[in-house]
């Protein structure tokens, strides 16, 4: 009997409820489309922090999972790969760490039995025989663990298997890689998506091809830890064992371990296996949402507030019935459940709708389970908004005095008016934040896009991955000279590294009369690369083939030319460019001394993004450690369209390739700022968000108000005011109120700001222009919004309005 009466009550409740919405239509309209609009941005927002903060949590043991990184501090280095020798020395440490090592390096493929030749293996991986201990693996065909034990096996992925062998099965396909002949052993559905780690097929690895050299760092190295292993004193054995023995005791080199989870977001390396994420972008997306939920809560609460004194008598009348004040908040809270329930499904439908837009916006591949988190995510938000909304509402309307309110005597508490007061100004200082963070954030990135790079992006060719002896140490130059006679072709050269790219390879110099400078960053490159590249030539000339300028080596030493940049000149103590010409310095370490002789000296380069600063840069030329090569192309831009399919073909014949990958220099840079894109976008697009729900509760606001003060208002045109007196009258509250979300806004925002740009070497100067602008924006809209309204009031008759009343 007693579950009757309370299923009873809770269903009374839910009608008595809907039935106060519903003589509301004003009132639930603007509740429900603006809860809606701000539910389902924060569900957008929330579901790609979800899918961020998801990467590698599905791999086996991820919580003892780790890479091993190195850092050489002072070269401002820091890389995801470390030596080989490595395996020996951590299980040497403790028997119980378990280790595996990949390498993502292959030669060209040749497919037999399709012709096919220079092709490249797409995100190839050559790991140990436990790589599916740290990484999980869905094998469709065949037997993934004997193709890891075995030198003659490879897998393959889905995809992979589809590009090189078309629809016929791959499985027991022969192809070959360099030299060596492969069977194709299992073919494997694509890894993960949430996963750092992208692998278009799996080989066993070669000892003999990484060797175990302790300064050479060429694999990826993966650990196991045991829950009870320390890791602090086993890095720094490993680090002074480490620089001991390779750097003959000099404290060059610290290692380091990240955890599996962290790395996408925590990592943005030089060499990583993809684009990864970033930690401040989950965190500004988390702040937009809960701004969001608060601007949406907050047009709740003073919606509700603002209804109190219409709702006053049903309090009074149900309270001289006898309703306790506890049935008076269930009841309270009922409606606010209902209410956000109802924009919690009208979200989830927008959700639905603006999902693949929002995906290919973020460029991740989103999705709904609303059996799974999803629905958990949705339910937790409605409950919490819910309660939290309705709470101060609830509360309030039911500590009504009945006696005074039904003799007429009720006024609405000053609580309640400064509350609601309060919560305006928030949003208003929130919305006037996010309209200058979007201005900031496109002037920054207006800023990198547009500074100087010390190089020419513009009609720069560079055709990449090609094997470093095909271009290096070719001594005649062959491919240079044909590119070169190609109509249209304006200069040809060499990188063993790209200019958008970052420079890994450094080395300690001596200059004479100087102290051994810290090793400094080296670009080898070839001839004309000032031509080609676009440098500006500050002192001395281009290489050359006029000039003994390329790399030579013999016994007793070896020799090349350089370019310095200028910030390499000062360095080194020189004052002027023209005193660094023809001077020769010496590289030291290899096996013979490796004089340079200065032949030009060039602007600083910006190489890579500008989240750093320049640094000392020594361009050589003819000699690169590294394995492979790209050749940058200066062309005519009126041919630079025709030009492109020409000029791969010409290189695809000359080296044998069935495949090339080329890219316009412009288009890279262009790359480099994807990520700061994307955030100004997502930003701007919530803040407009933002701006038009805070628009949204002002305009119920003013909509009660306005109605309250309809008496005041009439009785103040008969004594003969103007309307547009009248509006100010009505509009000046609000207006104020935004002056004081203004003034507290924009020291809080232009501290935020200044730290957010610390980040960038080249940042703009927080112009004034964007504060005033935000301000007279915000308070423009937020006049019109109530000056429509205030307006309507002032047009209807006097008469009427007293008499109504």
């Amino acid at each position: 009997m007693a579950s009757r009466i309370s299923t009873l009550g809770q269903t009374l409740n839910l009608r008595t409820g809907w039935r106060s919405l519903w003589r509301q239509q004003l009132h639930m309209l603007l509740n429900l489309s603006g809860l809606a609009l701000g539910l389902a941005a924060a569900l957008l927002i929330l579901l790609f922090v979800r899918y961020e903060l998801g990467f590698d949590q599905n791999q086996p043991n991820a919580e003892h999972s780790y890479r091993m990184e190195q850092h050489f501090e002072s070269l401002g280095q820091r890389f995801p790969v470390a030596s080989p020798a490595m395996l020996g020395l951590l299980q040497n440490y403790d028997a119980n760490i378990k280790v595996t090592r990949m390498t993502s390096a292959a030669p060209d493929v040749v497919v037999p039995s399709r012709g096919t030749q220079g092709l490249k293996l797409v995100q190839p991986l050559a790991v140990e025989a436990n790589f599916t201990d740290f990484f999980q693996v869905d094998v469709l065909q065949g037997d993934l663990a004997a193709v890891l034990q075995s030198p003659q096996l490879i897998a393959l992925s889905e995809q992979e298997a589809e590009r090189l062998f078309g629809t016929v099965s791959a499985l027991g396909q022969q192809l070959q890689l360099g030299d060596k002949p492969y069977q194709v052993g299992a073919i494997f559905a694509p890894l993960s998506k949430q996963s750092h780690l992208p692998a278009g097929s799996l080989r066993r690895i070669d000892d003999k091809e990484i060797g175990n050299p302790l300064r050479v760092n060429n694999v990826y190295l993966y650990l196991h830890l045991p829950a009870e292993l320390d890791a602090a004193p086993m890095l720094q054995q490993l680090t002074t064992h480490l620089n001991q023995q390779a750097y003959e005791g000099r404290p060059m080199s610290e290692l380091h371990l990240r955890k599996l989870t962290d790395i996408h977001l925590h990592s943005a390396l030089s060499y990583e296996f993809k684009v990864n994420g970033s930690f401040g972008t989950v965190q500004i997306c988390l702040g937009l949402a809960a701004l969001l939920l608060v601007i949406a809560g907050i047009n709740f609460v003073n919606m509700s507030i603002a209804r109190a004194g219409q709702r006053a008598k049903e309090v009074g009348v149900r309270k001289a019935l006898g309703a306790s004040r506890g049935q008076l908040i269930t009841q309270f809270l009922m409606e606010s459940l209902l209410l956000v329930a109802m924009a919690g499904l009208l979200a989830a439908v927008l959700v639905e709708l603006c999902l693949p837009w929002f995906s290919h916006l973020v460029d991740r591949q989103l999705s709904l389970d609303y059996l799974g988190s999803f629905g958990l995510m949705l339910s937790a938000v409605v409950l919490v908004i819910g309660l939290l909304a309705g709470a101060y509402p609830a509360f309030f309307l039911s500590a009504f005095d009945a006696k005074k309110v039904l003799s007429g005597d009720f006024q609405r508490g000053q609580t309640a008016i400064w509350l609601r007061k309060m919560l305006l100004v928030l949003q208003g200082a929130i919305s006037v934040g996010l309209l200058v963070s979007t201005w900031v954030l496109q002037q920054q990135l207006t800023l990198l896009q547009s500074m100087p790079t010390g190089y020419e992006r513009q009609a720069r060719l560079t055709i990449n991955e090609v094997e470093n002896q095909q271009m290096f140490w070719d001594s005649t130059h062959s491919l240079t000279h044909l590119l070169a006679r190609q109509s249209g072709v304006q200069a040809v050269t060499l990188l063993d590294m790209g200019l958008t790219d970052t420079i890994s390879q450094a080395q300690t110099l001596q200059v004479p009369g100087q102290p051994d400078l810290p090793p400094v960053r080296q670009l080898g490159a070839g001839y004309q690369v000032v031509a080609a590249a676009g440098f500006r030539l500050l002192a001395g000339r281009d290489f050359s083939a006029d000039y003994a300028d390329w790399y030579q080596v013999d016994e007793k030493q070896a020799q090349a030319a350089v370019l310095i940049t200028e910030s390499l000149l000062h360095k080194a103590g020189l004052q002027s460019p023209e005193q660094a010409i023809g001077q020769v310095w010496t590289i030291p370490g290899e096996q013979v001394p490796l004089k340079v002789q200065v032949v030009g000296v060039i602007a600083d380069l910006q190489i890579g993004s500008a989240v750093g600063t320049p640094e000392p840069l020594l361009v050589i030329c003819g000699r690169s450690p590294m394995r492979i090569a790209q050749l940058l192309i200066k062309v005519d831009p009126a041919q630079a369209l025709t030009l492109r399919p020409l000029l791969e073909q010409q290189v695809q014949q000359k080296l044998q390739k069935s495949e090339l990958k080329s890219s316009w220099i412009a288009d890279d840079f262009y790359s480099l700022y994807q990520g700061q894109r994307r955030q100004s976008q997502v930003v701007t697009l919530f803040a407009l968000l933002a701006v038009g729900l805070t628009l949204a509760g002002l305009f119920g606001l003013s909509a009660f108000s306005t109605a309250q003060r309809s008496r005041e208002v009439a009785m103040r045109k008969v004594l003969g005011a103007s309307r547009l007196a009248l509006v100010q009258l009505l509009a000046n509250e609000y207006l104020r109120l935004m002056l004081v979300s203004i003034v507290l806004a924009t020291p809080l925002t232009y501290w935020l700001l200044e730290q957010w740009l610390a980040q960038f070497s080249a940042q703009i100067s927080q112009s004034p222009f964007a504060y005033l602008a935000a301000a007279a924006l915000t308070l423009g809209l937020s006049w019109l919004t109530v000056a429509s309204l205030a307006w309507q009031v002032t047009n209807r008759s006097p008469a009427m309005v007293l008499r109504q009343l």
